[in-house]
């Protein structure tokens, strides 16, 4: 690996002589002991090293010098507008010439970083981690990794500071990193402003100013503060810089740092002519969580052998709108992922190869905001707590035509599974969860809410289509399982283990139209659901996500609710402490609800889609109508569903494309 990596990202039509000049100032920089390396993000038009999308990503040991941290384990983001042009106001143009203001800038990028927390584009990167050997390319492989995690709420804190930017801010960006590097000393003021963070990356964005020589000489690139040799700054930090990138470029134009690069047309939000915004500051915020160290000019944390990082491999590759949190898209590019590229050899992926498709916890969904605004057609957004608008379409998947439901509680009768007992309840199960369960799912069968599911159908693919089922028994089993080991913390691939041998146990032939719960008990849950990220989710094995494990399961992961308390929907229907169980059969009818309409979890198998129903957010059956009636009195509410066995089960409504004479709505039942 060379001593100074750069991000190879050069732009179409960059004369030879200013790439000659870029060459010579980076050369220059390499003799000075005291300057760390700096990754920059060249603009649009060559690619990488050809050779690193040939390769994995490596760690490196996470050891570069006192402060190492290999990758950042739970991310945080500071941003800062600096320079008293944003509180003054300006205007940039699109490249249609629409004008745009500097608010709007903010609140895009703003908007961007809020959001992009627990969503499938930021969990790419966490199949990787630290504290393991020098060299790894699996962190699956070996044991003892701490995890890069992608909690939802990742935008700590948003300054504007009115200080005067340098002159010379960006020439001297580009070749210092001591202390007198106005770059770092922002970020160190950030951190004074904000507090000290070695697991965030301070992102700061200038106003419109020339970068260098009048080329774009980079988009943006992310680095680390040091004191080496004594001198610069008292801590080590992460920080990006992202210059005022909509710039009409010589020889460029104004798309060499991505503006319109994804939406032709803009729109008032600022979609089209700030792609480039979120499409450099996720490539930034993603190699600073994955390679965060730059001590003595060496990358400790994951890049390949020619130093490329995991945005640097798919750099303006692949380019395209995912959603986010918010709800509406974002133009971002694909990362690397080992895990995709071990399988199918191509790991630059907009989704994490592991995606299950999570419930939110109450009150995340959805949120108070335009839903869609890249069509000029959609209807306004929706605050939390009301049903979300926009019909669910046929993707061409698989949907579950003779549903049939697999329980396993795991670990449930294992040592230290729960920490108390119950009156009149088993040991195994202290709060009737687990038989409350397997009641719900012999009782759902049959019923005028199973049968909102079977407006919805699958294309055969010879002329005919098969529309799901409701028949009046759907538990097809349930297994106890106290004999493989459970631990807490559960991984994806750890549930889908556990529901590979299901398939086993129940001698299960008909995986198409089969779900597999995995029920975990109070001690034992998986790592996201005890960072309270979500509240349930459910997936399908696929060789890209699930490497080893059978392909075609399509199973749910159902951690014990409980734990979330109101979360997760205690006392959500039924008040306390009637209601205090209300959580379990609203998860889990969410969950099966999904999986009878979605069993594929919105995934592909290369060109094959496993995706069924669900709308262009990706929002499925349960989703658009999670926890309507928080704290509202509306229609489509949850309510006390009747099972066939005369028993009334807390469920949540479903969306029926149905209702409302075709226009849609979260219905009860028919």
């Amino acid at each position: 690996m060379s001593t100074k990596t750069l991000e190879r990202l050069l732009a179409l039509g960059l004369q030879v002589l200013a790439l000659v000049a870029i060459s010579l100032a980076v050369i220059t920089t390499q003799a000075s002991a005291t300057t760390n390396q700096k990754h920059f993000f060249w603009a649009s038009g060559q690619a990488p090293n050809p050779s690193s999308v040939s390769n994995d990503l490596i760690y490196h040991g996470g050891n570069a010098g006192p402060g190492a941290i290999g990758v950042e384990t739970t991310p945080g983001i500071y941003l800062i507008f600096w320079g008293p042009d944003w509180a003054n106001g300006f205007t940039t143009t699109d490249v249609n010439g629409k004008p745009y203001t500097s608010q709007q800038l903010q609140n895009y990028v703003t908007s961007f970083l809020s959001n992009l927390g627990g969503t499938p584009w930021a969990a790419i990167q966490t199949e990787y981690c630290n504290n393991v050997p020098a060299g790894t390319t699996s962190c699956a492989a070996v044991s003892g990794g701490g995890f890069v995690t992608n909690p939802r709420k990742q935008l700590k804190g948003v300054w504007t500071d009115t200080a005067p930017v340098p002159s010379d801010i960006v020439a001297l960006g580009l070749a210092e990193n001591v202390a007198d590097d106005p770059l770092a000393v922002e970020a160190m003021r950030a951190s004074a402003h904000f507090n000290y963070d070695p697991q965030a990356t301070y992102i700061i964005l200038t106003p419109p100013t020339t970068i260098a020589t009048g080329q774009p000489v980079y988009c943006g690139y992310h680095t680390q503060t040091d004191s080496i040799n004594g001198l610069g700054n008292p801590y080590r930090l992460q920080y990006a810089f992202i210059p005022f990138l909509n710039m009409n470029w010589p020889g460029l134009g104004t798309g060499g740092c991505g503006m319109n690069s994804v939406n032709v047309m803009s729109d008032d939000f600022g979609h089209g002519v700030f792609d480039g915004y979120s499409i450099v500051t996720g490539h930034e915020y993603a190699e600073a969580v994955t390679d965060p160290d730059n001590f003595a000019s060496i990358q400790d944390g994951w890049n390949d052998v020619q130093g490329s990082e995991n945005g640097d491999k798919c750099a303006w590759k692949g380019l395209g709108n995912v959603p986010m949190d918010n709800h509406t898209s974002f133009a971002v590019q694909p990362l690397w992922s080992n895990k995709a590229f071990d399988v199918t050899g191509d790991g630059c992926v907009r989704s994490a190869p592991t995606n299950p498709h999570a419930m939110p916890a109450v009150g995340i969904t959805p949120p108070a905001i335009d839903i869609c605004m890249t069509l000029p057609t959609c209807p306004p957004g929706v605050a939390a707590g009301q049903p979300m608008p926009v019909n669910m379409a046929y993707f061409g998947g698989r949907v579950q035509v003779t549903p049939k439901i697999y329980l396993v509680l795991w670990g449930w009768g294992q040592p230290n599974a729960f920490d108390h007992t119950g009156v009149g309840n088993p040991v195994s199960d202290p709060d009737g969860a687990g038989a409350l369960m397997t009641r719900f799912v012999s009782a759902m069968g049959g019923t005028t809410w199973g049968n909102v599911a079977t407006q919805y159908y699958q294309s055969n693919y010879n002329g005919n289509y098969s529309t799901i089922g409701n028949p009046r028994q759907q538990l097809a089993g349930v297994w106890h399982d106290n004999t493989n080991p459970i631990h807490d913390n559960l991984s994806p691939i750890d549930l889908a283990r556990e529901a590979a041998l299901a398939v086993q146990f129940f001698h299960a032939t008909d995986l198409a139209d089969s779900n597999f719960v995995i029920a975990t008990p109070q001690k034992f849950n998986d790592a996201g659901f005890n960072q309270s990220q979500y509240c349930a989710w459910h997936d399908y094995t696929t060789p890209a996500g699930y490497p080893g494990v059978q392909q075609g399961i399509a199973f749910t992961n159902m951690p014990y609710v409980l734990n979330a308390g109101g979360g997760c929907g205690k006392d959500f229907v039924n008040p306390a402490p009637t209601g205090d169980l209300d959580g379990v059969t609203i998860v889990l009818g969410h969950e099966i609800a999904e999986t009878l309409t979605d069993p594929g979890a919105e995934s592909s198998t290369g060109l094959v889609p496993n995706g069924g129903w669900f709308d262009y957010q990706g929002w499925e059956i349960g989703d658009k109508c999670a926890w309507v009636g928080d704290g509202l009195q509306v229609p489509g509410a949850p309510f006390n569903m009747i099972g066939n066995d005369g028993r009334g089960y807390p469920v949540q409504t479903l969306w029926s494309n149905k209702s409302l004479s075709g226009v849609g709505y979260c219905s009860q039942g028919f």
